[in-house]
């Protein structure tokens, strides 16, 4: 049995014209990049954060508690 063979529509791009669609997904990729790392928080400063709280004795104790508030925090300083 024979399979049905189609065509394909492909459309060249200049040189100009990659250079430019190259130029795009680059700079997509760099405000991406700095939007994600303007918005999270590192491990690093959760757990001086959850410390503080712990010392306060806020929570009664709970270090789970305290790791998430302190995430929560810390993420509410950043939104702009």
């Amino acid at each position: 049995m024979a399979k049905k063979v189609t065509k394909k529509t492909v459309t060249k791009k200049t040189g100009t014209q990659k250079k430019v669609a190259t130029r795009k997904r680059t700079a997509a990729k760099k405000s991406t990049k700095s939007a994600i790392a303007a918005t999270s928080v590192s491990e690093a400063q959760v757990r001086v954060r959850a410390y503080e709280i712990f010392c306060s004795g806020r929570n009664a104790s709970n270090p789970d508690a305290d790791w998430l508030q302190a995430e929560q925090e810390l993420t509410v300083e950043l939104r702009p």
